[in-house]
């Protein structure tokens, strides 16, 4: 960010930003007292004090005084625990039982691989574009098992992943918004194609939960997988796994939290498991992140509708302004579906563009491709926006 003196004191005092919903800077304490336009809540979004304070009073109760509490104990970590299936659940128009907390998206996205009996010839449909953290673990269901790749070239339709199908395919894995140029993927349709044919749906919800309406029941996908540090706002290391009711597949990750009435087992066998999604949880969870993320699904629940118009409100006023300068190529419809804004600078590579950026106090990322992505959040105000294209403007 060159001339960062004056970017900074505009940045101290910024015009309002239209709309009602909106966070304060002072609500973040990585972005209280400093000019920094954080545009990367894709990767990682910064945690809000509202979280914090929740995660760090969990914390000092489950590491304090909880521990004299006898069986206490473990009833509070896992009233914690509770509180953040609920939220979560209620967020994405679940049940409670329809959700196993997870660390993050990939882990929910491997529990999900894991659960299916693998053979050498069945296929699996995905895309080009997805994110390795989706791709990589298909890559390993081929090495290991045998199992047929078919990636789609985007744009992805439903009748190109219809014609794609065939009596072998096992499973359809895409993501809900594609993390390379914020296009929502039609995944209720495909979902429903591939309940059709046969075929099991994961998605890879990472870039949609928190910043795009979703209703798990209704998108009709047999398992979701999500994660919390990102746009909601909550700490890294906590996510969830949608499974649908009824679905019937083994859990691959096993342990006393997998167990129905974990006093009922039994060394020799003959106890049962959880018959919703918490039998593909294991074991101990950390309060302090349950509980952080707990508070960050509900602050998105509160916000409700509003909060994803201005997410998507503020992505289009930022598409909209890079669109007009003729030393950028936009990857994001001008009417972005989500939050994430994605373009190239001509004659000036993606690595060189982010840390020219970072030296004028814009973060944002790399992509795969010679890409840069922008996340706009509800913290980002239209001047750090006509800011960061000000500063793209002089890149070349």
């Amino acid at each position: 960010m060159h001339g960062t003196a004056i970017i900074s004191a505009r940045f101290r005092s910024p015009r309002p930003t239209r709309g009602g919903c909106a966070i304060d800077r002072s609500e973040i304490p990585a972005l209280d007292g400093n000019d920094y336009a954080y545009l990367n809540s894709g990767a990682s979004g910064p945690p809000t004090r509202r979280v914090l304070k929740a995660a760090r009073a969990a914390e000092e109760l489950c590491c304090g005084p909880a521990y004299l509490e006898g069986p206490g104990f473990f009833a509070r970590c896992a009233a914690f625990v509770e509180r953040a299936r609920e939220a979560a659940a209620h967020l994405l128009g679940a049940s409670p039982e329809d959700i196993a907390l997870t660390t993050n998206t990939t882990q929910g996205i491997n529990l999900g691989l894991g659960a299916l009996d693998w053979r050498a010839g069945d296929e699996v449909i995905s895309s080009l574009t997805e994110h390795p953290g989706c791709l990589v673990p298909l890559h390993g269901l081929r090495e290991r098992h045998g199992v047929r790749l078919r990636l789609l070239e985007p744009p992805i339709t439903p009748g190109r992943a219809a014609a794609e199908m065939t009596p072998r395919t096992r499973l359809v894995a895409l993501s809900h918004v594609d993390w390379t140029t914020g296009q929502a993927l039609p995944v209720e349709e495909i979902s429903a194609i591939a309940r059709r044919r046969g075929a099991l749906t994961l998605v890879d919800g990472a870039q949609s939960v928190g910043a795009v309406p979703v209703n798990l029941p209704e998108i009709g996908a047999d398992l979701y997988a999500f994660t919390g540090h990102k746009w909601l706002l909550g700490p890294e290391g906590m996510g969830g796994l949608y499974v649908r009711p009824g679905l019937d597949l083994p859990s691959p990750n096993l342990g006393y939290l997998s167990v129905e009435d974990p006093a009922a087992f039994r060394p020799e066998g003959g106890y049962r498991l959880h018959p919703g999604a918490q039998r593909f949880e294991s074991s101990t969870t950390s309060p302090a992140l349950a509980a952080g993320f707990a508070e960050a699904a509900r602050a998105a629940s509160e916000r409700g509708a509003e909060l994803f118009e201005e997410i998507r409100r503020r992505a289009a006023l930022l598409a909209g302004m890079l669109a007009e300068l003729p030393n950028v190529r936009l990857r994001t419809p001008l009417q972005p579906a989500a939050g994430l804004v994605s373009f190239e600078v001509e004659g000036v590579g993606a690595d060189e563009a982010v840390a020219r950026l970072l030296e004028r106090r814009f973060v944002l990322r790399r992509l795969p491709g010679g890409s840069l992505r922008a996340s706009t959040h509800l913290f980002n105000t239209e001047e750090e926006l006509e800011g960061l294209v000000r500063a793209v403007r002089e890149l070349s």
